[in-house]
């Protein structure tokens, strides 16, 4: 995959879970659905704004698809159907049955601004680490270094603290109480993944180890 096709791909997925949660509500006059599709869009392009096509990062994410474990491929298709649930389950609930009922205007104002907030803590993790990648490997081929300056000199894995903000806006979002059900399922897969990830690169990367021991949060500061 070239850097055009990777950058199209990108909006590819954002048109495929926006696609889940209008065919839950099975409506398209649907706002929560709207305000999903905008943020994540805003979203996407702040990544590739940051993080330019030209850029080794976005090079190197093109072509690494085969690239990564295969713990981490099964890990990760597990999370694409999970993520697919939390999807047309919010659909389902706000935009067609209302189960969760009335939610005040200020809990998805809330949720907007997390999901933001989640969006730049995550663009600004791959504009910073030059070996930010979506799959888990040592990358070898570019000489993989440690990255510890900016936000990897708070947290050693801040792309998953931003994700990990992100998935836990989105049932606020789109005001469904019910998603948080397998959006929390999400989550805790992003937490064993970052502990895999974090395990496999102690083992595997030069300096890690003494990484770890400066920057002693994995994904959040004085919790995890």
């Amino acid at each position: 995959m070239n850097k055009a096709k990777a950058i199209v791909a990108s909006y590819v997925g954002v048109l495929v879970y926006a696609s889940v949660v209008f065919l839950g509500a099975w409506k398209l006059a649907y706002w929560q659905g709207l305000l999903y599709v905008v943020l994540a869009l805003v979203g996407t392009t702040l990544s590739h704004v940051l993080v330019p096509a030209g850029s080794a990062i976005t090079a190197n994410r093109a072509r690494e698809a085969q690239a990564g474990q295969e713990w981490d491929r099964r890990l990760l298709g597990v999370l694409f159907i999970v993520n697919l649930v939390t999807f047309v389950t919010a659909g389902l609930d706000s935009g067609r049955f209302g189960w969760s009922g009335h939610v005040p205007l200020t809990v998805t104002i809330a949720g907007a601004a997390l999901m933001v907030a989640g969006q730049i803590i995550f663009a600004v993790a791959k504009r910073e680490n030059e070996f930010f990648s979506s799959t888990v490997r040592i990358q070898t081929e570019r000489y993989h270094r440690v990255c510890d300056e900016g936000l990897y000199s708070v947290v050693r894995h801040p792309g998953y603290l931003g994700m990990l903000m992100s998935l836990l806006a989105f049932p606020l979002v789109m005001n469904s109480y019910w998603a948080f059900i397998p959006a929390l399922l999400g989550a805790a897969l992003l937490v064993v993944r970052t502990v895999l990830e974090d395990r496999f690169l102690m083992g595997g990367l030069p300096g890690y180890p003494e990484y770890a021991a400066k920057t002693r949060w994995r994904l959040v500061p004085g919790i995890f």
